[in-house]
């Protein structure tokens, strides 16, 4: 019999509990690929870095939509339009094998035709894998990144499977240019040293705003969702600011697999008066 789920995340997690703001929306797709982020910030930044793509850049457009004068730049060295048309060229013979459905290729070809009309037009795509240091033709450095772009209000969005925490200190060197940062974090179980190092490092920069845990991945047993979607405003958070308890946020927040119940996150708040009974 599985261990049953704590109620609440044990207290030495409290530092993640994110801000109350007003104004959060959803950027993105409801499920998968959409990211909750306080509209003045989204509005007030003119340049958007998006560190992974795959196959959804609903959050690009949707950003775009917002900020139509705003530059995108936009890393992912496993996809581009190349890949796309192979996928629907090849889906061609396995529908009429009945290996796949008329609506399966149909998606197969909207992806292909949307990421050729969005990256002609409206942003820029470089396929270019995201590393700390120069490992080569094909990579980006943060530096690399940062050196394309004059902009000191930046929305920098990160997910790339696990190679965040390498590119953390990087990330930190360009803080006072990001107005707005947006991290999937993954493995938070099996790495979670690191994962709480990097949190409170970022934190000495930016204030959180908002946490989603993602359902495609399983739960520790303390309760921390093995992987963690967070946004962070840039500046400390305001002496006055009240914490977040409890989530998802209903109405923003989306289970990443939509077939299973979203991941719910409560946080013990930590006072003064409880701390100094700890020590």
């Amino acid at each position: 019999m599985e261990n049953a789920i704590p109620e609440s995340l044990p207290a030495e997690l409290a530092f993640l509990a994110p801000v109350e703001v007003d104004g959060l929306m959803r950027l993105g797709n409801p499920h998968d690929g959409g990211y909750v982020v306080p509209r003045s910030t989204v509005q007030s930044v003119d340049t958007l870095l998006s560190f992974g793509l795959s196959s959804d850049w609903t959050f690009e457009e949707e950003f775009k939509r917002i900020n139509a004068s705003a530059t995108i730049h936009a890393y992912d060295h496993t996809v581009g339009a190349r890949k796309f048309r192979r996928a629907f060229e090849r889906g061609i013979p396995r529908l009429l094998r009945g290996r796949i459905t008329l609506r399966e290729l149909q998606a197969r070809f909207r992806t292909w035709r949307t990421y050729r009309q969005f990256f002609a037009s409206e942003a820029t795509h470089f396929k270019e894998r995201i590393h700390a240091v120069n490992a080569g033709p094909g990579h980006a450095t943060i530096g690399k990144v940062f050196g394309r772009t004059n902009s000191d209000r930046v929305l920098l969005k990160i997910d790339i499977e696990g190679a965040e925490y390498g590119i953390i200190g990087e990330v930190l060197r360009h803080a006072g240019r990001i107005q707005l940062l947006i991290v999937e974090f993954h493995e938070t179980m099996a790495l979670r040293e690191t994962f709480c190092a990097a949190l409170q490092r970022l934190l000495r920069e930016f204030h959180i705003v908002h946490v989603h845990g993602n359902n495609h991945s399983y739960i520790a047993p303390d309760g921390l969702p093995n992987v963690l979607e967070i946004t962070f405003v840039k500046g400390p958070a305001p002496d006055s600011a009240r914490r977040r308890q409890q989530l998802p946020v209903a109405g923003l927040d989306g289970p990443n697999q939509r077939d299973r119940a979203d991941v719910p996150i409560r946080f013990v708040m930590v006072t003064a008066a409880s701390q100094a009974e700890r020590s």
